[in-house]
C-alpha cells in the first residue's frame, strides 16, 4: 500500500471521487448534495486545515460559518469557530459577498469581549448546554443575526469555488 492510500483509507469520503462524480452546471438551490460532500470529506480532515489551499480554506470558512449561524446565530459561531469568522470574512470578500463580509468584520471586532465574557461565564469549563443556549440569546453578537442577508447563504457560490479550483480541492486527499 502506498503512503498516499493509507491517508485516504483513513477518511471516509474521496474529494477526488466527489469531484469526479460532479458535473459543472449551475446550482440548483434544491440539491445541496454536491457542497455537502464536499463539506462532509473537509470535515473529516478539519485538522489539516492550516495546510489546504486557500480556496479549500474558503470553502470551509464559508460553509461552516453559514451552518454555525443557521443552527445558533452568530453568538454559536463565536462559541465553535471563532478562529474561522476572519477567514470567513476574507471568503465572502473575494467572493463578492460584500454584506455577508461586513457581518463577519463585525463578528470579528465582537470577539475579543464574547471570548471574555465566555470566560467569565465559565462556559470553557465544562458549562450545561442549557447554559450555552442561554449564552446565545443574551450574547451581543445576537445581534448580527437581524441583520444577515439572502447573500450570506452562498452555496451556490461555494459551488463555483470549488468547479473553478478542482486542483485545489483534490489535492486535500494527498495531504498526510
Amino acid at each position: 500500500m502506498l503512503a498516499n492510500d493509507a491517508t485516504m483509507a483513513e477518511f471516509r469520503y474521496s474529494l477526488a471521487k466527489i469531484l469526479a462524480a460532479h458535473v459543472d452546471a449551475p446550482f440548483d438551490p434544491r440539491g445541496r448534495d454536491f457542497i455537502e460532500k464536499i463539506a462532509s470529506a473537509l470535515y473529516e480532515r478539519h485538522k489539516q486545515f492550516p495546510q489546504w489551499p486557500k480556496s479549500v480554506r474558503h470553502f470551509y470558512a464559508c460553509y461552516d460559518i453559514n451552518y454555525q449561524v443557521g443552527n445558533g446565530g452568530f453568538a454559536q459561531a463565536a462559541y465553535n469557530v471563532p478562529e474561522l469568522l476572519l477567514v470567513a470574512r476574507k471568503a465572502f470578500e473575494e467572493l463578492g459577498c460584500r454584506q455577508a463580509a461586513e457581518l463577519c468584520e463585525r463578528a470579528v471586532s465582537m470577539l475579543p469581549a464574547e471570548l471574555r465574557e465566555h470566560l467569565a461565564k465559565g462556559l470553557r469549563a465544562g458549562p450545561s448546554l442549557q447554559d450555552v443556549f442561554d449564552h446565545f440569546n443574551e450574547s451581543e453578537m445576537a445581534q448580527l443575526d437581524s441583520d444577515l442577508t439572502d447573500e450570506f447563504w452562498a452555496d451556490g457560490k461555494l459551488q463555483k469555488l470549488v468547479e473553478q479550483n478542482r486542483e485545489d480541492f483534490e489535492s486535500v486527499d494527498r495531504i498526510s
